[in-house]
């Protein structure tokens, strides 16, 4: 099985390494030494099977830090190391890496996730899972989860998006929870985009470290862009009812409110039918008054449709960056 030669030190092509307070220093470079200099051999927890031989990771970028400094995310290259040197292959690849042995285990924990319930979801809209390799080092318990490059992290709000792009993200969470997983931190730098040949973007869902297992009481196999948002009681899941509603806002409203009482969306089409199907109107207000607050009800929905709209027309773009290219 593969084990995996981790750099003990990294540093930045972007920054100075004489200013850096980092207490984990600099990645040497591909031509430095030889092929295990400055480097930990760690074990595989769970190994690369693709692959027999040691892999090499070339740390390219520090994506995120913890504040704490016990975890750290990297963009990478990973090179196969055979007994003639390096191959020329190179997978592009993020590490997400722990220290101490609480961090070590939720790592391994999200490592058994992507190994199990959602290894038939891997480069589909979860990354592929290069691997888990743990050992102790000079920083102590350490351990490093491989993961496929999939493009940038959303910077805007989700619903600020092309519609492809939320209708591609609710029904990635909706596939995970179908496969056991409630995610837990289904928020936008958790969700990547890439490009695939053709231009269109390609959303996967990341960072399992909170994950739970679950057992979803939604049964439909899948979303539809707004449709008018079912029963909660049709669609009794937190995650997903929130991730619908208020993160992507891929629905249509059921109802509106008039008098403090819901009435069914569909009944605004028309004054005289919003205010028939009021459950009650109150005695302080008389005919002027329930016709004006009716018409204001309408003309309220009707404006947040219509920003829905001009929001779609004019989505946000997605900021690429060079690294991403042709991932999807």
């Amino acid at each position: 099985m593969s084990s995996l030669l981790w750099p003990q030190y990294f540093a930045s092509p972007d920054t100075d390494d004489s200013n850096s307070g980092s207490s984990r220093p600099a990645s040497p470079s591909e031509s430095s030494g030889s092929l295990s200099d400055s480097c930990y051999s760690l074990k595989p927890y769970i190994p690369d099977r693709s692959v027999e031989d040691p892999v090499r990771a070339f740390l390219a970028k520090l994506i995120s830090e913890s504040s704490d400094g016990n975890s750290q995310v990297f963009r990478a290259d990973l090179r196969v190391v055979t007994k003639a040197g390096l191959t020329d292959d190179r997978r592009r690849v993020v590490c997400k890496v722990a220290y101490g042995e609480r961090q070590v285990e939720i790592l391994q924990k999200e490592a058994d996730v992507y190994n199990t319930k959602l290894l038939d979801l891997q480069d589909k809209i979860v990354p592929l899972m290069y691997g888990c390799y743990i050992d102790v080092t000079d920083e102590g318990p350490t351990g490093v989860l491989i993961l496929q490059y999939c493009g940038v992290p959303l910077t805007y709000e989700l619903t600020n998006y092309e519609l492809t792009v939320k209708h591609q993200a609710v029904n990635a969470l909706l596939a995970i929870h179908k496969a056991g997983v409630q995610h837990n931190d289904f928020a936008e730098r958790n969700i990547v985009v890439s490009r695939s040949p053709d231009g269109a973007p390609h959303v996967r869902i990341v960072d399992f470290g909170m994950a739970l297992e679950h057992t979803c009481s939604v049964k439909r196999d899948a979303i539809t862009a707004y449709e008018v948002a079912p029963p909660f009681c049709e669609f009794m899941c937190d995650e997903l009812h929130t991730a619908c509603r208020d993160d992507a806002e891929i629905w249509h409203p059921r109802f509106v409110r008039l008098f403090g009482s819901h009435v069914l969306a569909q009944h605004a089409t028309s004054v005289e039918s919003l205010l028939q199907h009021a459950p009650r109107i109150p005695d302080w207000a008389d005919d002027n008054r329930a016709r004006a607050n009716a018409q204001r009800v309408i003309r309220d929905l009707t404006e947040d449709l219509q920003q829905r709209e001009a929001l779609d027309a004019s989505p946000v773009s997605i900021e690429w960056s060079d690294a991403e290219d042709d991932l999807a």
